[in-house]
């Protein structure tokens, strides 16, 4: 491996731009007018709902969550119905099209079967869902079982996604994981065999100790199960956490540097290619009829997304948002009849190009002919500086209709190109 373009890696990119100024109690106020929720206009939307519980806490993960407990469960249901019903009473939600949701966390299958029809029956009576496309639920291979899969067929979930992390159950203990490869195994027969057929995994890699063997057997176990979609994602040590205090002590192995980390993704690029796959985005690979609805319209199509829950990022009417963090705030909140927005931004006009690459290039390539047109300069004439610089480092070519990721340094680099494009006090918004 060459020197490093960048000293490290970045976190892909979900939402440009996002919430950046704290909201004050007098914002808070005037939050329905920056959302234009008055306004009557058609509009189609996305909706994402955050449920943070899970029944064990990764020593990896960033998101915002909580531990399973029935009590607060109970708690944060009756708040996010409430915030639901806020929204849902807006004359632009209630003539709003919802074309896709995502039903993501923590760990929604930690829910009973009781809470999760709740759910969807608050989700049906507040927001016009009608011609919706796409249903994706998420969770642990540990705590879906049969019965809840069968039921969210019944409800109309037509996508589950599984944080299956890895097959190895070596690999899974240093984790920290609840959930064997026998438990991913059964949760995928469990899904079909409920009738959903679409079903999304997601592994990481360069985990402490891992050797390029023990990655390709993730990847053919991926290939043998003819899984749809698949996201690879590079285990990130955020210092402070518990893995990263294992691995510092001794207790466990480290990652590979960063050369092995770009020869697994190499190596997960060439392979899946090689069964039938194609690169859908920095992160994702998918078979033909594995597309996922709720991406290409949210990172294609920039379609608003309403995001309700804990910690949650939206963007609805030209404002980006997230919602508070902690779990007694957002009840507060709530209960106080404000909505629980914590951090606030209202887009203008010129974020719109960054916005263009920012979430276009996450999905490996642009349409430069689109761009023109919407913003009168070719992509390279508007961020001149920063073509330059990538060209140079063989990171992205420029074709007549499309601007796109190298392979495979620049699909590898994908995330930080991206980032380079958000301007300063937004970046300051995103984890390192």
């Amino acid at each position: 491996m060459n020197k490093p373009v960048y000293p490290f890696r970045e976190i892909g990119i979900g939402h440009y731009p996002m919430g950046n100024t704290p909201v004050s109690p007098e914002d808070s106020k005037r939050l329905p007018s920056l959302m234009n929720l008055n306004q009557t206009a058609a509009s189609s939307k996305l909706v994402y709902v955050h449920i943070p519980f899970c029944d064990s806490i990764c020593p990896f993960c960033p998101y915002p969550k909580a531990f399973n407990e029935q009590g607060a469960r109970k708690d944060y249901l009756a708040a996010l119905f409430r915030e639901l019903e806020m929204y849902g009473m807006t004359p632009q939600i209630r003539n709003c099209s919802v074309e896709a949701l995502y039903i993501g966390g923590g760990t929604p299958s930690v829910l009973d079967e009781e809470e999760i029809t709740a759910l969807f029956e608050q989700l049906q009576a507040t927001l016009p869902m009608h011609n919706i496309e796409e249903i994706t639920f998420e969770g642990n291979p540990a705590s879906f079982t049969a019965a809840k899969l069968k039921l969210l067929q019944a409800l109309g979930v037509n996508r589950i996604s599984l944080g299956v992390q890895t097959f190895n159950d070596e690999l899974g203990r240093r984790l920290g994981l609840l959930q064997t490869g026998e438990d991913s195994l059964r949760s995928i027969q469990d899904s079909r065999e409920a009738g959903i057929a679409n079903v999304s995994l997601d592994l990481m890699y360069n985990l402490p100790g891992q050797t390029m063997e023990e990655w390709l057997e993730d990847l053919a176990k991926v290939v043998e199960l003819e899984i749809g979609h698949v996201t690879l994602f590079p285990l990130k040590i955020i210092p402070g956490f518990g893995l990263a205090k294992r691995i510092a002590s001794g207790e466990l192995p480290a990652c590979g540097g960063l050369e092995l980390e770009q020869q697994m993704y190499i190596e997960a690029c060439r392979y899946l290619e090689s069964q039938g796959y194609s690169v859908e985005s920095t992160y994702d690979f998918v078979r033909p009829g594995g597309h996922h609805v709720y991406s290409r319209k949210h990172f294609d199509d920039y379609l608003d997304l309403l995001s309700v829950g804990l910690g949650a990022f939206g963007d609805v009417g030209g404002y980006a948002y997230q919602n508070v963090k902690l779990l007694p705030e957002y009840v507060k909140k709530i209960t106080s009849g404000d909505l629980p927005i914590a951090l606030g931004y209202e887009v203008k006009a010129e974020d719109l190009p960054n916005q263009f690459l920012a979430m276009g290039l996450r999905r490996t390539a642009i349409d430069r002919q689109q761009f023109r047109r919407k913003f009168g300069v070719f992509p390279e004439e508007h961020f001149p500086e920063l073509f330059d610089k990538f060209v140079k480092e063989g990171l992205v070519e420029i074709r007549e209709d499309t601007i796109a990721l190298t392979r495979f340094h620049g699909l590898f680099w994908g995330n930080n190109v991206c980032k380079e494009f958000c301007e300063e006090q937004i970046k300051m918004a995103f984890p390192k």
